[in-house]
This record gives C-alpha cells, sequence and structure tokens, in this order.
C-alpha cells in the first residue's frame, strides 16, 4: 500500500507561548468512515525510530514545514510538537491554535503513514486494521477530511448529502477567509443543483430513485477546501 492520510477528531491538549503545541492526533481500536481501525500498539515501533516532521496540509516542503515532535506517546497518540517560531507561516499557526484554544475550536489533525508490510488485514466491516504502521508526518488541516482519496465524484444522492453535509459544517467551523467561503459555498449549490436536476428528470421518467436518474456528476478537492 501507498502513503495514507487519516483524520480523525483531534485534541489539541495544551498551547505554549513558545510554540510548544500538544496534539493528540488519533485513537485507537476507532472505527473511521473509510472503516479503518488504528490497532493498539500501531504507532510503538515509528514512535520509537522515525523521525517525523510537522506540516500544513500534508504538503512536503520548506515552506509548509512548521515543527519537530519533542515528545510522542504511542499508547495515547499524544504528540508534544515544537513549533519553529522563527518561520512566520509557524507563528500564524500559533497564533491559529491559540485562537481556536479561546474558542473552543481545535484545528484539525491528520496523520501521514504507510502501512507495514503483513502488518494489516481486513476486518468484519471490509475495511482494514492497521497493526503496524511507518508515520512519515502529522499536519495540521483547517478541516479534516477522513478519506484519504483527495478527489471525489458525487454520483448519487445520498453521497451528494454526506458532501454537503460536510461542507456546510467546515463552514460553521471557521478560519476561513472570503475567498475560501466563496468557494465551498458555490460547491454546495452545484451539489444542490444536481440533485434538483436528478429529482426533476426521476419524475419525468416516472423512477422514485435520484440517482439512477442522471448520469451527472460532480468532482472536487474535497482536502482542500
Amino acid at each position: 500500500m501507498e502513503k495514507i492520510t487519516k483524520s480523525r477528531d483531534t485534541i489539541v491538549k495544551e498551547v505554549g507561548d513558545k510554540g510548544l503545541v500538544t496534539l493528540q492526533i488519533s485513537q485507537h481500536n476507532k472505527f473511521d468512515s473509510d472503516d479503518d481501525r488504528m490497532m493498539n500498539g500501531a504507532f510503538v515501533y515509528t514512535f520509537k525510530h522515525g523521525k517525523q516532521v510537522h506540516l500544513l496540509d500534508h504538503k512536503v516542503g520548506t515552506s509548509t514545514l512548521v515543527g519537530l515532535p519533542v515528545r510522542k506517546d504511542s499508547e495515547n497518540l499524544v504528540i508534544d510538537s515544537q513549533l519553529n517560531l522563527d518561520k512566520v507561516v509557524a507563528r500564524e499557526l500559533l497564533s491559529d491554535y491559540k485562537f481556536g484554544l479561546k474558542h473552543d475550536r481545535s484545528l484539525q489533525h491528520s496523520q501521514g503513514f504507510i502501512p507495514v508490510k503483513d502488518k494489516y488485514k481486513k476486518n468484519e466491516k471490509g475495511g482494514f486494521d492497521f497493526y503496524e504502521v511507518n508515520m512519515k508526518e502529522y499536519s495540521t488541516v483547517v478541516f479534516g477530511a477522513e478519506s484519504d482519496t483527495p478527489i471525489h465524484a458525487i454520483k448519487d444522492d445520498k453521497t451528494a448529502l454526506w458532501y454537503v453535509d460536510m461542507l456546510e459544517k467546515r463552514c460553521a467551523f471557521g478560519f476561513l477567509t472570503d475567498e475560501k467561503g466563496k468557494e465551498i459555498e458555490n460547491h454546495i449549490l452545484k451539489i444542490k443543483s444536481l440533485l434538483n436536476d436528478a429529482s426533476n428528470e426521476s419524475q419525468s421518467n416516472g423512477t422514485t430513485e435520484a440517482a439512477k436518474s442522471t448520469s451527472h456528476y460532480l468532482m472536487f478537492n474535497f482536502k482542500n477546501v
């Protein structure tokens, strides 16, 4: 398997003035939206021997390298991350952490890892249980998307409604520029327009399932919104 990114509801436990941020990046034995689970002990080896970095949005480069882990707790999946406050991007990120903590809105986090061969298997829900992974990086993301696939196609009404809900939650979360807010609103309008088109077509055809009445679909990069 190639590198996978996984996001879950995460907890910012503490933010220090010197740029030390304590993060819980994941949970053990919990199913995510892909029906995958990170099993207890999956990070033990890589936390002991690996050299992870703290990035923004999983983008590899000097401009998005914001810090390094100074303590890693593989049992609770907690990382003490030291931000490099000599960089403007890290100082701005620290400000966002503080602002979010003040208003009880945690920034989200996602880890990028490679499953270790023969250390994962299918589970009862059809996803994968990961027993050992090689974690490469953890990223601050404004809003964590569960899927590791950046491009999503909306082909039925159920999926469309799910994306509308996710995008609306993204708007409610905050930390949006006007440009990004308008972009998300446009995505929502496009999806709803597709649903209306499908519904009208199903009525004219005498069918009850809007998803079966249209071959239209919408593709967009969900992780970047």
